[in-house]
Parts: C-alpha cells; structure tokens; sequence
C-alpha cells in the first residue's frame, strides 16, 4: 500500500501551471505589431526546504497568437527510492487571451500520459488522451469564461498591483480537464529572501477552489510584477518555487523524503483483533481545513476542543443488487466517468466473472473486493494514477489502482460505488513502525449505507480513517493535501 503521491503530483502540478500562468510575465504588455516575442524564465523548486526540481517557462508571441510552455521536472525520495516525475504543458491562445488549443504530457514513473485539447468554433472542446497505450476522446462545453495561461496573465496586467485589489476567475487546469474558481487578493510588499538575496516584493494571496475544499498559495512579485516566489502549504510542510539562473535552477536536486511528512504516528500498536472492533480515537488539530466525514462507519465529534472518532466495520450479510432507487445522489454514483468505466465491455465481463452466485450485495461485493486483490498481481509503486480500464489490462498498481477498478466492478454490476481516501493502520512502512499512511478504498452502497472494501489490504477494519470520498476523478484527492501532516492522533481505545 502507499499513498497516492504520484497522482497527487500530477494535480499539484496543474495548480502550480496556473499560479504561473497567472503571474509570469505580467507587466510586459503586448505590442500587437510585434512580429515575435520570446521569453523565458527558470525557477528552482524546493520542497520541505531541498531543491528538488525546477520549472522553465516561455512565452512566444507570433502573429497573433501565444504559445506558452511551462515544464517542470520533479524528484521526491519515497522509502530510498527516487522516483522521477516530468511534466510539459502548453497552451495556444490568441493575444487578446482566447483559447485555441492545448496539450500537455505527464511522465511519472512508469505512466505516461499525454492530453490534447482544441477548442471549436462551435464553442466545443474536443479532447484526445493516451495513456496506457490506449486513446480516449471526449467532449466539453467550453466556456469562454475559462482562462488559460494568457488571459490569466492578461487579466493580471488589467487588474494591476494595487495594494487591496480582488478579483475573481475560472483557472481551467488541462491536467485535470475542468476550471476551478480562484481569488487573488493584491496585499502590500514585504522583504523576501530569494535564495540569499533579499527582495522587497508584493504579496499575492490566491486561493482555489477545489469542490468542498480550497487550496492556498502565495505569490511574491517584484514592481514590474515578474514572478519571485511562490509557496503552496502541503501536507504539514511546503512546496516552493523561486526565481533562479538556469544554470541553479538544472544544477543537481537533492530529492526530499516529502512523503512521509504525509505519515500519522500511532501511540499503540493495533492488533489485528482490535482492528475488527470498533475504534476511539482521540485527535488533535489546529487546523480548522482537517475534516472527518461522518458515515455509517465512522462517527465524529468535538469534545473539550479534541476529535472523538469512533469507527466500526459494518457486519452482515444483506442488501439486493442492482440498485433500483430514485436517489439521485446515489444514481450519479453508478455512472461511469473518465477514470471509472464501468460501461465498458471488458469490466462489465469482468465484473461478472467475479460475482460468482452471490445472493446479496454484501456477498457480491465482498466477491469482487477478493477478486481484485488477486488479480492486481503486480503491485507495482511506479504507477501514477491508471483508470480502471487501465489497471484491467496492465493487472498493475497501488491502492489508488485497486480502488478504482474495484469501484468500477461493483459498479459494473448495479451497486452504487465510490472511492475513498484517507489514512489506514500498517505495522510497518519504509521503515516506520505503527503508523498511520495515506490510503485509498471503496465504499459501496448497500441498504441505505456506504459500506467500505479494501482489495488493497485484508479488507476494511477500523484501522482505517476516511477523510474524502468521490467519484474516482483526481480532483477529490484535493483535501489531502489539506488534512495529511496537519492533525496527530493522540490516544486509541477498543470497545
């Protein structure tokens, strides 16, 4: 089991593309007889304080239109291990900031995947991805409200750098393929230091949002309002990016252990009887962005400004399949979508073949949830983040992998399914004894309650803490990033 990181990245990635491409190069206005224009900036990037990567971006003006290119390559240190992550993205627009067209290649690990975008005259956006050595197409209505790179950047240069300005746009993130608000809050200048050098800079809150949850950056810019300095809190720690040479910013990373920083301590060892009772904990956080769902499985309370979690796995053998209700809530939840298609032909058989007999839900997807677990019989720590028809072919992945082909299949056959994420109980991991790591499962929806399933680990116990749930798009990992490294769990008790 390991933490979704990889994914994760991917989708920090593209918050990153957009806090650059709302700032960079901002008070270099157009001369729209310029035949061409080409501009380039490198930055270091650091995380938990250790240079671990870079970023270059360039801007062409030709004619009328702008090409900007934004790479960026990564490396974290994950259990000895380096894993290598690379990211190109590039967006075409015309000077006055309307899109055209875009793409983007992500390499992280073992997973490529590659994403092409044109917007129609039609107001259409046709979509192509390759990943897996599979081509997928899909429509969007695009609207002309969502910015890419340049009408960020254009956007920026009208609204200027007075001190207390606020505005407001929709950042279309292509990594993720969907736009999200994001508010800019213009603030004073202040003294930063720029890998030694200190700068007297303008500070810039922007914040996204992310579904339920939002994710705060800050942007530091000179007068002429150029990029400095940008810094993302994460999970406990940070992640920075800092104006440099491009001989400082492709000098040698010192990649960091950044993912453990993810990890929560546990004061005791859980047996694995424990684990199939119910579970008190007791949780302290200073954050009011760490949030705990209440289901069917976990119940949450504050007491004398502590979190009181209470967890049981749901026993029985119960429930009627396929789902016949008119909820419409829980009917979104049998729809398939870019990363669990459980349309497809090949999972449906699949689905079927694990079934086997069962009489109720339960049974079908505690059937399937074993079925999974062997058949994912590489588990394989280079995979990114594969869709279910992915994980079918390669039987390869992580938690993330088995969660969303175990969705898909309960799906599949008439169950309502969604992937949960948040942190589970291990004895060991890289080296850390009694922790608490970053998980993910599926929950099924049975007789009025979400039940959980894990084909990762031995099934679902109450060593397990959810803290988000969706529908499988990456998007939802978001509160993660928010939660992980930012709550300790103080104390543990069975009953």
């Amino acid at each position: 089991m390991k933490v979704n990181w990889q994914k994760g990245f991917s989708v920090l990635v593209a918050l990153l593309f957009l806090l650059i491409g709302s700032s960079t190069f901002a008070s270099n206005q157009i001369d729209q007889q310029a035949q061409s224009i080409d501009e380039t900036q490198w930055l270091a990037l650091f995380l938990a304080g250790k240079k671990s990567g870079y970023s270059k971006i360039q801007r062409i003006v030709q004619d009328d239109t702008v090409t900007t290119t934004v790479t960026m390559q990564m490396q974290i240190n994950r259990g000895g291990a380096v894993i290598n992550m690379k990211s190109l993205e590039q967006s075409v627009e015309t000077t006055t900031g309307r899109a055209l067209s875009f793409s983007s290649i992500t390499e992280q690990g073992a997973d490529r995947v590659v994403i092409k975008g044109v917007i129609s005259s039609a107001g259409m956006l046709n979509i192509e991805i390759q990943s897996s050595g599979q081509v997928l197409t899909q429509q969007q209505q695009w609207d002309p409200e969502y910015l890419l790179y340049e009408g960020q950047r254009l956007l920026a240069v009208e609204r200027g750098s007075v001190p207390g300005t606020r505005y407001q746009f929709q950042a279309y993130m292509i990594g993720a393929l969907q736009a999200a608000p994001n508010k800019v809050l213009i603030g004073e200048s202040k003294n930063v230091d720029l890998l030694g050098a200190v700068q007297s800079l303008t500070e810039v809150s922007q914040q996204m949002l992310m579904g339920a949850t939002d994710m705060q950056m800050t942007v530091y810019m000179d007068q002429d309002m150029n990029l400095k300095k940008v810094i993302m809190p994460m999970m406990g720690s940070s992640m920075e990016m800092i104006a440099s040479t491009e001989q400082y910013a492709l000098s040698p990373n010192q990649p960091s252990d950044f993912f453990t920083a993810a990890f929560t301590r546990s004061p005791l060892a859980i047996s694995p009887a424990q684990a199939q009772s119910t579970l008190q904990y007791t949780i302290h956080t200073e954050s009011s962005k760490v949030l705990f769902p209440n289901t069917s499985e976990q119940s949450v309370r504050r007491v004398n400004g502590a979190i009181e979690l209470q967890v049981t796995p749901l026993k029985g053998d119960l429930g009627t399949y396929p789902y016949n209700g008119k909820d419409q809530t829980i009917v979104e939840y049998l729809q398939p979508n870019r990363w669990v298609q459980n349309d497809d032909q090949q999972i449906i058989a699949l689905a079927k073949q694990a079934l086997g007999y069962a009489a109720t839900a339960t049974k079908a997807a505690k059937n399937i949830e074993n079925f999974v677990r062997s058949y994912i019989s590489e588990k394989n720590l280079g995979v990114g983040y594969a869709s279910a028809l992915e994980v079918l072919k390669s039987k390869q992945g992580d938690c993330t992998e088995h969660a969303l082909l175990l969705a898909a299949m309960l799906k599949a056959v008439g169950i309502p399914a969604r992937v949960a994420t948040g942190i589970a109980y291990v004895d060991n991991f890289a080296g850390l004894r009694q922790t608490f790591v970053p998980h993910a499962w599926a929950q099924a929806y049975i007789e009025g309650e979400w039940r959980s399933y894990d084909a990762a680990l031995n099934g679902f116990d109450s060593g397990h803490i959810l803290l988000g749930y969706g529908d499988g798009d990456p998007m939802h990992f978001f509160n993660l990033a928010n939660s992980l490294g930012n709550f300790q769990i103080k104390s543990i008790s069975s009953q």
